[in-house]
């Protein structure tokens, strides 16, 4: 992976490549991540779920497990003051209670002195099952009502028919996260009918407020505290152990840690939801978009979690980043009993981005017509219309990036002497068994788009408060840090905006005002423009009182290099010895542009607050005998708005683009009859560095309206558009259709036909293929399930 820049500690502010102020105790293996944290006296959690993906519960037996000498607490469900949580609604119970729902699911918990007994103690809890016949496939669940969203709406002239269609049914696997660090955290009681979660978590006070409820306690009781979260990828949205943890401290009135194996951490979490679009384009015979049609199904869990948000991003961003004047579109996300499913890196939009990119892969190929072109004659210009009725009404660079993207340098081709090539660099890596005479090369080429921002109303906003005292600021805003560098970009506007070099940012908890929720690549727009607003407002009322105490124009002042100075830059004095010792403070709050559902149609507001945009060229070599692949170079331009620190900028577009890769080549969750058949990462295979590509990056600024500083969240594009793009290289290397993601050697080799590849890809194995037709049922709430 190619990146020139370097990082210094020392250097500050916006467009500086500035370390992190965690960097070095990480790399030392010093930095405490939620698996780390002790507490003196504290217990171990453990948890007893369900072995059948759907069943009734006819008896739970807590006895045996009470009378365990060290165990200290063993509850159930009727133990849970309010026995219903989630991320929108409140379907999910936080303990079985009637009817469990998928294999994993939490019936009770258990708090002992140590994690064997507590682990003991579960499996001695005595569970009488019903087992019954379990929804499966999302086809089954969308025929039978099972739906918690149903999106339809057209666009133009829906009736328009093209002078070249072309179709084509796309599917993508269940991913997992599968960050470093496993769910992990510890509750305690905090002395005065309270409690305090420390865990990791992308949004500390979403986590309070279903806590809190479940608990039935007032939000003031609960304290949730970010710790160190070693990776999150919008896992760390779904709360998994949280009240689990609460619930046992405040019943035994002590400390309580939670730590999930892998295997577990597998079971507890919420995957991205597998996809199952068709999709027709109509065009021209010169490669003029016409129309878009799609049939978009999103397999969601048995409770609703954020699967209507996720529904919502496919049915709109379908249409990629091309200007298309005519539209039918139709999506469901559906219950079923293989898992939960939730938010992933790219939430929603990667799925309709495969299918779109997939099926002009096909309209390039019927044209005889470069994919790059194509894509660029279509690319959707500012002040267009998007099909969902929001006018592009920012900087939209769509052509500019693809044609930057093209001219970009392809990599040499291998030696033509096999004996000058690298093992590390074949298909199928160091044992390889290939050779140079079996291997094809192969060029795909993609672009995307991507929401920035929650979307269809969904409020966004962030309030951070700065202190500054003698020349040095500490930052307070509840932005949860996962990762993704926000403790540094945080700190280079506060440097930029006051002038100072000295400036740290405080642990994230809920005793602050709310901020956004690090996801849907928003933080930095959202919670950065606060930190940005509130550094000014300080700067305003700190020279203010520098004018007053030295009886100047306040308009002649600025505070640039830890000095306050005049107009033609000449220092005056320092903002230390300015400041005179007393305390600075701003707190505001910033909210970005209300937005509106899909379906309101007579609200003027956009759906996304904004919306980003890249391009991929993707190298791969492949032994089309074997299906082993080695991605060779990816090329990424993306729209970034305004880089911040451009380090941390080509680490997420490295980052992403190596995880998209893996969707595209390996990663599948695979459930069959509603069990897990791979969770863990002995059978769920995830790229290591070796598998890492050569990734060149480089970045189209302009700056974006609403922000300050112009800047854009730029974290899930990359992953969004890989596997697309690592299919496209695919199917130019093989001549295969490969319509669906992950493309696994057998695949790849020809050894699995279209539709025994799709048996593997999704959970059902049903072979139906085009333009399926369910009537929509009424839409439903609460658990799907009804008593049997």
């Amino acid at each position: 992976m190619t990146s020139s820049q370097t990082t210094d500690p020392n250097v500050t502010g916006i467009g500086t490549s500035r370390q992190r102020p965690d960097a070095v105790a990480k790399a030392r293996g010093e930095f405490e991540y939620a698996t780390d944290l002790l507490e003196k006296d504290m217990l171990w959690g453990a948890t007893r779920r369900s072995p059948h993906p759907y069943a009734r519960i006819k008896k739970v037996n807590l006895n045996r497990a009470k009378e365990m000498p060290g165990v200290h607490a063993v509850l159930g469900a009727w133990d849970v003051p309010d026995n219903r949580f989630g991320a929108i609604n409140n379907d999910q119970p936080v303990l079985v209670d009637d009817y469990a729902r998928y294999v994993g699911e939490p019936i009770a918990i258990v708090a002992a002195e140590d994690p064997e007994l507590a682990r003991r103690a579960a499996n001695a809890i005595e569970i009488e099952y019903e087992p019954l016949v379990p929804i499966i496939d999302p086809l089954d669940a969308l025929a039978k009502g099972k739906i918690h969203r149903h999106v339809k709406y057209s666009f133009g002239d829906p009736t328009v028919v093209g002078e070249i269609q072309v179709e084509g049914e796309y599917f993508t696997a269940r991913q997992d996260h599968s960050f470093m660090a496993p769910d992990a955290g510890m509750a305690r009681p905090d002395g005065h009918g309270g409690v305090e979660i420390i865990g990791a978590t992308q949004w500390v006070h979403a986590d309070r407020f279903q806590i809190a409820a479940s608990l039935g306690l007032p939000e003031e009781k609960v304290l949730v505290v970010n710790s160190g979260v070693g990776g999150a990828f919008g896992g760390r949205v779904s709360m998994t152990w949280q009240i689990h943890g609460a619930l046992l401290a405040m019943h035994t009135n002590r400390p309580v840690k939670f730590l999930y194996s892998r295997k577990e951490a597998f079971h507890a979490r919420y995957h991205r939801h597998p996809s199952r679009i068709w999709i027709r384009h109509h065009a021209t015979k010169e490669g003029k978009l016409l129309k878009v049609e799609a049939k978009v199904l999103y397999e969601g869990g048995p409770y609703s979690h954020t699967s209507a948000a996720g529904i919502g991003n496919g049915c709109t961003l379908i249409q990629g980043p091309y200007n298309i004047p005519n539209a039918d579109i139709e999506g469901w996300a559906v219950a079923t009993n293989n898992g939960m499913c939730g938010p992933l890196r790219g939430f929603g939009v990667l799925q309709g981005v495969f299918a779109c990119e997939s099926n002009l892969d096909k309209l390039a190929r019927k044209l005889n017509m470069d994919p790059a072109k194509l894509r660029a004659v279509n690319a959707i210009k500012r002040g267009d219309q998007w099909i969902f009725r929001q006018i592009q009404d920012r900087p939209t660079p769509v052509q500019e990036i693809i044609e930057k993207c093209s001219a970009m340098p392809l990599p040499p081709d291998l030696p033509s002497d096999e004996g000058k090539i690298h093992p590390v660099h074949l298909p199928g890596g160091i044992a390889s068994p290939t050779g140079k005479k079996y291997i094809k090369r192969g060029i795909g080429f993609t672009s995307a788009v991507k929401n920035v921002c929650l979307s269809e109303g969904a409020p966004v906003n962030a309030t951070a408060m700065i202190t500054l005292r003698d020349g040095a600021a500490v930052i307070e805003c509840a932005a949860a840090e996962v990762g993704q560098g926000f403790v540094t970009i945080a700190c280079q506007i506060v440097q930029t905006v006051l002038g100072i070099s000295e400036v740290r940012i405080e642990r994230v908890d809920t005793s602050m005002p709310a901020a956004a929720t690090t996801d849907g690549s928003q933080q930095t727009v959202t919670s950065g423009t606060a930190v940005q607003v509130a550094a000014q407002t300080l700067k305003e009322r700190f020279l203010k009182f520098v004018a007053r105490e030295h009886n100047l124009d306040v308009n002649t002042l600025d505070m640039k290099d830890n000095f306050v100075i005049d107009k033609t830059g000449k220092k005056f004095t320092s903002i230390a010895e300015a400041g005179m010792g007393l305390i600075f403070r701003a707190t505001e709050k910033f909210s970005q542009r209300n937005t509106r559902p899909i379906d309101d149609m007579e609200s003027n507001d956009p759906v996304h607050v904004t919306l980003g945009f890249s391009a991929n060229r993707c190298v791969v070599d492949v032994d089309t005998e074997l299906g082993l692949v080695k991605v060779v170079q990816m090329d990424v331009v993306q729209d970034v708005g305004r880089v911040v620190n451009p380090v941390q900028a080509h680490g997420q577009i490295e980052g992403g683009a190596v995880q998209g890769m893996g969707l595209g080549l390996m990663e599948h969750l695979k459930a069959e009859d509603g069990h897990l058949l791979n969770p863990d990462w002995r059978g769920y295979h995830i790229p290591t560095i070796v598998d890492a590509p050569t990734i060149n990056s480089e970045f189209v600024s302009y700056p974006e309206p609403g922000y300050h500083f112009g800047w854009k969240g730029i974290a899930e594009l990359p992953h969004v558009q890989a596997p697309a793009s690592v299919l496209a290289a695919l199917r130019n290397a093989t001549g295969l259709e490969l319509p669906m993601a992950p493309a696994t050697p057998e695949y790849v080799a020809n050894v699995l036909d279209d539709n025994e590849a799709m048996a593997m890809n999704v959970a059902s194995g049903d072979k139906k293929r085009g333009p399926w037709k369910v009537p929509p049922p009424p839409p439903q709430t609460g658990p799907w399930v009804s008593d049997a």
